[in-house]
């Protein structure tokens, strides 16, 4: 697998150590918000939504074995319900997962983002056939609600690798390459959906039409060269539809959030839907200062939510949450205070709280957790 553009990379250790939370308690997570644990149990947790109805949804990456590499079947979509204050599982549907210990932690890539409209309900797959020839891997799958029945959309991964091969001047040590991890179901006309994929490896966001063909939106371009720093790659994580119908990504920047100790070099990109500007003009900056996006969410107040996997903490283990006025974007709170390890997922939930994915890193046992942060006041 490569190296450069994987959402996990060995040198996250030096933030890992094995710090984990309590389970089964509340404890504060910032002025005004308390963070309560409601799901255990989870293999690399990553994506997570909800549908009309409620039901959450969770996306395992899964756990890796122990050769070198290869591709175990720990990787799932689980769906779950509320009653009397308690999630239960409805069902677990099954996939494949791939994982490697070639750069030291064991990185696991499977199902990776997921998203709801109404009864659609939408899981995307990491990496593609180029790099691991096995089944499922890159695609994108529609779930049935009732039991998981998967059905497979397209084949993502393999699309914008053959695009990434054919714009190997874009990266020309990376490409070609495709890791496809983030996805949406947006808002369309006349109250359509429109299927948004967001690849990590690719630096592109699509959209996918009925037949599975991918249609290329933008291109995340790489961080401008710094003094002192290393090239680096935006690797967008995320998409997410704001208030104003718009998208907007999010990025990982591992490299240079972990080289700088200050962090702060991952952006939000604002791409226009209904705008006719070409794919390499078509994201524009709207937010910076943020750390190791992985993913993204818009609440029902207009707000954008991002989680930052690798954020250094004081506090506790790395990990925070943020969350940006969409008329203020110069002005990021963080919301975690050191008690959101590894966050990999976030959504609102019916009840306005948002529910984050938590250790959705390096775990080699099924420590994953959902957390449900609230406000206090």
């Amino acid at each position: 697998m490569h190296r450069s553009k994987h959402v996990l990379i060995a040198g996250a250790l030096a933030l890992a150590g094995s710090l984990f939370l309590a389970t089964g308690s509340a404890f504060a997570a910032g002025p005004s918000w308390e963070v309560s644990p409601v799901i255990w149990n989870l293999k690399n947790p990553r994506g997570i939504t909800f549908d009309g109805s409620g039901a959450m949804y969770v996306a395992e990456a899964g756990l890796p074995g122990a050769d070198f590499a290869g591709l175990t079947t720990t990787g799932a979509v689980d769906k779950y319900k509320l009653a009397e204050d308690t999630w239960s599982r409805s069902w677990s549907k099954g996939f494949n997962s791939a994982y490697t210990h070639a750069h030291g932690a064991p990185e696991t890539i499977g199902p990776s983002g997921m998203s709801a409209r109404g009864s659609q309900v939408l899981m995307i797959m990491g990496l593609n056939h180029h790099e691991v020839p096995a089944p499922q891997i890159g695609h994108l799958y529609q779930l049935n609600p009732a039991n998981g029945a998967a059905t497979d959309r397209s084949d993502v991964g393999d699309q914008q690798w053959e695009w990434t091969n054919a714009h190997k001047n874009l990266a020309p040590n990376d490409f070609p390459d495709s890791n496809p991890y983030g996805v949406l179901v947006a808002r369309g006309d006349k109250n359509s959906s429109v299927v948004i994929v967001v690849d990590a490896g690719a630096n592109t966001v699509s959209w996918v039409g009925a037949d599975g063909t991918n249609h290329l939106i933008a291109y995340i371009p790489n961080p401008t060269p710094v003094a002192g720093l290393p090239s680096a790659d935006a690797t967008p994580t995320c998409a997410a539809q704001g208030p104003d119908g718009a998208l907007y990504v999010g990025t990982l920047d591992l490299l240079r959030n972990f080289t700088d100790p200050n962090q702060g070099w991952s952006k939000v990109y604002r791409i226009s839907l209904d705008g006719n500007a070409g794919v390499f003009e078509a994201a524009k900056v709207w937010s910076t200062g943020l750390t190791t996006i992985t993913s993204c969410a818009f609440d029902r107040s207009g707000n954008f939510w991002a989680t930052e996997m690798f954020n250094s903490n004081a506090a506790g283990p790395p990990g925070d949450v943020v969350r940006i006025r969409h008329n203020d974007p110069k002005h990021p709170q963080h919301i975690g205070g050191g008690q959101i390890p590894f966050p990999a997922g976030i959504a609102q939930g019916r009840d306005g709280a948002i529910y984050v994915t938590v250790n959705g890193a390096f775990s080699t046992t099924a420590n994953g957790m959902v957390l449900r942060l609230s406000r206090e006041d």
